[in-house]
């Protein structure tokens, strides 16, 4: 036990003070004649514990503990009623207001030392627990964000990867344009005021392509905090026409099935960061396993959206840990799928996982939303 446990005895009778500074004097000890001054140390003193006296002048120990409990700051310091009254409604009411204990005068020396030390060690469990819960807050929190931050590091390298599929196709063209007049350049051929007008046009249009291509993803990935209700099909096509590039240089075939009458309500662009992260989970499974016909298929109802594939499925080792952070089916850094449930439940949804015969299949359900 420490030897620095401090208590606080509010007592109106300086005889029975002096016989709990000798009882006590192995702790830090302060003493108050009234329960106003008492009310005021607290306000200054850290205090492990209160030996209350229920009997004194202008305010009695019942109304000292109430005033004690109410206030958040203090309310968790452990009292101690000491008192002549000792019939059973007195004892009941002090526990009813807050008391862990009850002492009667004359003090029994042994009885109170023992109920201090009692209550002392309950205190500094308490207090050794709160000290525990947070620093591992503190650590889930750092954990988090950290967490965090490798999601929206691999949301950037989702998006490059995205663009450089979409701009490929226009930049080789641009680079054919330009191969085709610097050869005629260099053997002297005459370029006519015609081709230089139709390549000019060719090119004008390859580059508003992509600027609009940038513009999308923009769009796309633009943080929103607003709810609304919206068709999942539609937000589905969104995730598609923003990934078909880069799910036509992998060969990922995607098939939808939409069967939607009703709307839902939640976050439509935090909807489709998930959506796209399943995609990309998806394929990184299909490049790893080298699968034959990569093949996703999203079938929609209403509220409720599935996403399978035929990559095999899910590793029944880590199956049930699949939302954890860092557990991942692939090299990745396993954040994706984390961010993906947090995102769902913060939304008032419910996402689960489970493998069927040729692959995983996750599910993903919210409140329907009705106009």
């Amino acid at each position: 036990m420490r030897d620095n446990q401090s208590i606080l005895i509010v007592e109106d009778a300086k005889e029975n003070v002096d016989v709990l500074v000798e009882l006590l004097k192995e702790y830090d000890l302060i003493t108050a004649l009234d329960g106003k001054t008492a009310i005021e140390i607290l306000k200054e003193e850290e205090v492990d514990l209160i030996l209350l006296d229920i009997m004194m002048p202008e305010m009695d120990g019942y109304e000292v503990c109430s005033t004690i409990k109410k206030d958040r700051r203090i309310s968790h310091i452990p009292i101690i009623f000491l008192s002549a009254l000792n019939n059973h409604e007195d004892i009941q009411k002090g526990f009813e207001i807050g008391a862990v204990d009850y002492v009667t005068k004359p003090f029994n020396p042994s009885e109170l030392l023992s109920r201090v030390h009692t209550h002392l060690r309950l205190r500094s469990y308490e207090k050794n627990l709160e000290k525990k819960v947070k620093q591992e807050t503190t650590k889930n929190s750092l954990k988090q964000q950290i967490i965090h931050q490798q999601s929206k590091q691999a949301a950037l390298g989702e998006l490059l990867m995205h663009i450089t599929h979409q701009w490929k196709q226009p930049l080789k063209f641009l680079g054919t344009i330009n191969l085709q007049h610097q050869e005629k350049l260099e053997k002297n051929i005459e370029i006519t005021k015609d081709e230089l007008l139709a390549d000019s046009k060719k090119s004008s249009d390859l580059i508003n392509f992509m600027s609009e291509t940038v513009d999308t993803f923009k769009d796309f990935y633009a943080p929103c905090n607003k709810e609304s209700s919206f068709f999942l099909t539609n937000a589905v096509n969104d995730v598609i026409a923003i990934s078909d590039a880069t799910l036509e240089h992998e060969n990922i075939k995607i098939v939808l099935h939409s069967h939607e009458t009703e709307k839902t309500f939640a976050n439509e662009n935090e909807f489709t960061q998930v959506i796209l992260s399943l995609f990309a989970n998806a394929k990184d499974i299909f490049k790893l396993r080298q699968i034959q016909d990569p093949t996703i298929t999203v079938d929609i109802q209403n509220s409720k959206l599935t996403i399978s594939d035929n990559a095999k499925g899910i590793d029944v080792s880590i199956i049930n840990d699949i939302f954890q952070p860092f557990i991942s089916t692939t090299d990745s850094s396993g954040v994706g799928l984390h961010i993906a449930k947090e995102i769902i439940e913060k939304n008032g949804g419910v996402i689960s996982v489970y493998n069927s015969d040729i692959g995983s299949v996750f599910t993903i359900e919210f409140l329907t939303w009705t106009d």
